[in-house]
């Protein structure tokens, strides 16, 4: 079995436009004299490789300790994808087993994609982006998903990944009452290697 680490490292991960940057702040350290290193982080909840809950577009929406963790963990796809993901590339990925769908590249999805994932079985898309959708269309796209409890996977790492079918592992801290949270993704692969 391989497991590919599909997170951004916190600190040095990307961030969006206007969030603040991730910082570590020593409390303790060993070489000051103390028995133990301590430290504490501030972070916005969305940097590097995280998970959107329906709370960040949805007032009064489930926050992301409410998420269905078997949402997070499953068979996945990992798909190709630079550009606008439109109901074209989607339509045909529907019914086909998987229920979580990540893109690797620069895609982002379109309106009409996300209304068609809106009415099918996916419970998880992701993307390398720190957003799943593109300009003027971010927030509808955001709340298309979230308003289906469709769990928004970004800053996804995949360059290394083959496309094909894996296991994904997402889970979200349990950040009680907040709209998202980072995450350690990875995803198995349970097939021997082809030499």
């Amino acid at each position: 079995m391989r497991i590919y680490d599909i997170s951004q490292e916190i600190f040095s991960g990307t961030i969006f436009k206007g969030d603040p940057v991730p910082a570590a702040i020593p409390l303790y350290r060993i070489k000051d004299g103390h028995t133990y290193n301590l430290s504490s982080v501030s972070m916005c909840l969305h940097s590097a490789t995280h998970i959107d809950a329906p709370s960040h577009y949805i007032e009064d929406g489930p926050t992301v300790d409410q998420i269905s963790l078997e949402r997070c963990v499953g068979p996945c796809m990992v798909l190709t994808a630079n550009g606008p993901i439109d109901e074209g590339l989607i339509s045909p990925l529907l019914g086909r087993g998987a229920k979580r769908l990540l893109f690797k590249g620069k895609g982002w999805l379109t309106m009409k994609a996300a209304m068609a994932l809106s009415q099918s079985e996916i419970v998880l898309v992701g993307t390398e982006g720190q957003t799943v959708g593109h300009g003027v269309n971010i927030d509808q796209v955001h709340r298309v998903l979230l308003e289906n409890n469709i769990v928004i996977l970004e800053g996804l790492v995949l360059k290394d990944v083959p496309e094909g079918n894996y296991y994904l592992v997402s889970l979200p801290l349990k950040f009680g009452g907040m709209e998202g949270s980072p995450c350690r993704a990875v995803l198995l692969d349970y097939l021997p290697p082809v030499d």
